[in-house]
């Protein structure tokens, strides 16, 4: 069942060094990114205003900020534990445990993205601690941020986050699938998320809204210049379609056994 399989990927996710270093680290990133924003706010101009964090959504523009720095990490997490299972020569005794790969894949990744959803709730709560703090050194009264608006206006974004961070785990998932090394998966993954994309739309920049990295991206942060939320989320329904059903043809044919 897949249940049987999910609690097995659940089983390794837990280690005490995969299970700390990931919840901490995207605490640390999403963290450093609301200090940042704190500390390099002005009162009258700049990329952001003490005034504009004043207001309902000023904690929701830090987040969106850290969009692309926890998905990024979320990639590369979902790559390895993926590609780790070839290079380790573990998946030849999972699949010995569990004969039908079908299941046996679907239970690993619906692992591997409840453990980075939940290690990204963590991170927002102590992001949010982080903020407050910041905000009381700066000045900057809080009490906005807790009202309806401001609290609705926080978990809707990360309810986007969310979806983006499933997105993230996917493509890693998938991509660790194809090229069944972690260290290259995380490589290929990060060089095309934070370089390729970005040498492409300057090259060509009609292609924005059409690449799965600003695709996941507008998702993350409630819709981005030149791509926006409603396109974002469909086109990046259809690659995380795509990418599944690839990383299932490929692991349903490939020869894991030998």
């Amino acid at each position: 069942m897949i249940w049987a399989a999910f609690a097995s990927e659940w089983t390794k996710l837990r280690r005490r060094t995969l299970f700390l270093s990931t919840f901490l680290g995207l605490a640390a990133a999403a963290s450093l990114f609301v200090v940042l924003m704190f500390s390099q706010a002005s009162p009258n101009g700049g990329i952001v205003t003490l005034h504009q964090l004043a207001q309902p959504n000023g904690l929701v523009i830090g987040v969106a900020r850290a969009a692309m720095l926890l998905g990024v990490v979320a990639f590369g997490i979902a790559a390895s534990q993926v590609a780790s299972e070839y290079s380790l020569g573990t998946l030849r005794q999972l699949l010995v445990r569990q004969p039908r790969r079908a299941v046996l894949l679907a239970g690993k990744m619906l692992g591997v993205i409840t453990f980075l959803v939940l290690a990204l709730c963590f991170a927002a709560v102590v992001a949010l601690i982080v903020a407050v703090v910041a905000a009381h050194s700066r000045g900057v009264p809080t009490s906005a941020w807790f009202t309806g608006t401001g609290l609705r206006d926080l978990f809707r974004e990360l309810g986007d986050l969310a979806l983006a961070t499933v997105g993230y785990s996917v493509l890693g998932m998938a991509l660790g699938q194809f090229v069944r090394s972690a260290v290259f998966a995380v490589i290929v993954g990060f060089a095309w998320l934070i370089a390729v994309e970005n040498i492409i739309t300057r090259i060509v920049p009609s292609t924005q809204q059409w690449l799965p990295g600003a695709s996941i991206l507008a998702v993350a942060s409630g819709g981005a210049e030149g791509v926006g939320y409603a396109h974002g989320l469909i086109l990046g329904a259809v690659y995380l379609a795509v990418a599944i059903a690839a990383a299932m043809t490929v692991f349903l044919r490939s020869d894991v056994t030998a």
